[in-house]
């Protein structure tokens, strides 16, 4: 994947969390898991509902979004990284 589609998948699923955690974009921390975020299970399912609604997010499961737990974990998930 070209650095340019990396990075517009980061701010997908940047945008993502931002959305299923009621804030702005800006704030949402990279490297912090979806839990120690402000996340919780319900919200996790959300979360992954709209992941899997992104081009590349199609056959995504929720429980990679346990294994894979941060905005960079998940974009590299994604981009076939992981």
């Amino acid at each position: 994947m070209r650095e340019d589609d990396r990075d517009g998948l980061l701010g997908a699923v940047r945008d993502a969390w931002a959305e299923t955690l009621g804030v702005d974009a800006d704030v949402v921390p990279l490297d912090v898991g979806f839990f120690d975020a402000g996340g919780n299970s319900l919200l996790l399912l959300l979360l992954w509902e709209q992941l899997n609604e992104l081009p590349s997010g199609g056959g995504l499961r929720a429980t990679d979004l346990f294994r894979h737990p941060t905005v960079r974990a998940q974009t590299q998930l994604l981009a076939g990284g992981l």
